[in-house]
């Protein structure tokens, strides 16, 4: 009988799928209580979701020191060829844990639909401003790096119909947020030159001079100022 029975859990065993070494399982679907944003926890919900990647994306915290970064830098950082859903990020926590500031381009401002992160909650105060920032002002989509404005990281002033006309003008930017690594486009591509983001963005300010004057420190004014 006990030889019956560890043959019978040993099959069982094989019939269960196991996650991957340092895998979590995928998130919950998302309970009816969560309504808004304030709802929602660092981790998200939402059925294929990944906790530790939307904890990474939903962090508050401001950097007291960001270091200065071009978008060529952050296009050649390393980034892994296979990533498993739910992967805990220990491996690239060095570069997550970096603030940095860039300027650049604004090639385009997009609004997110729901996502996981922000609980499937629909509506942009819930969701995701996107923006691709370039080089050039006649850089390709291809060329882009991406930074994404998170509706816990957003002040008033932050308005999408700004960041959309700033996009439309090409407009010279001044960006600062934590480097994270959007592993879920690892497993599907999105044309840009890099997985690697500034995500969330926690400061924006707005070259209102020559880019040469600000480059040289003077004519930034913070986004929530700005007018148009």
């Amino acid at each position: 009988m006990k030889k019956l029975a560890l043959a019978v859990a040993i099959a069982l065993s094989l019939l269960t799928p196991s996650l991957p070494a340092g895998a979590q399982e995928e998130l919950a679907a998302c309970p009816s209580t969560v309504r808004t944003i304030d709802d929602c926890p660092a981790e998200g919900c939402g059925r294929g979701g990944d906790g530790p990647l939307n904890t990474m994306k939903n962090r508050t915290t401001a950097p007291s020191d960001p270091e200065e970064l071009t978008l060529a830098s952050i296009r050649a950082l390393r980034q892994p060829t296979r990533w498993t859903l739910g992967q805990e990020r220990s491996s690239i926590s060095a570069n997550e844990s970096r603030a940095v500031v860039v300027t650049a381009i604004l090639r385009d401002a997009r609004a997110s639909g729901s996502e996981t992160t922000n609980c499937k909650l629909t509506g942009r105060r819930n969701n995701d401003f996107h923006l691709d920032l370039a080089s050039r002002r006649n850089d390709p989509k291809a060329r882009a790096v991406t930074a994404e404005v998170t509706p816990r990281v957003r002040p008033d002033g932050w308005t999408f119909g700004k960041l959309d006309a700033l996009g439309n003008r090409k407009a010279f930017v001044r960006v600062t947020g934590w480097l994270m690594l959007d592993t879920q486009h690892i497993r599907s591509p999105l044309v840009r030159s890099t997985n690697w983001e500034i995500h969330p963005v926690t400061k924006f300010e707005v070259c209102t001079l020559t880019v040469t004057r600000c480059r040289a420190g003077e004519g930034w004014v913070n986004l929530e100022d700005f007018e148009l």
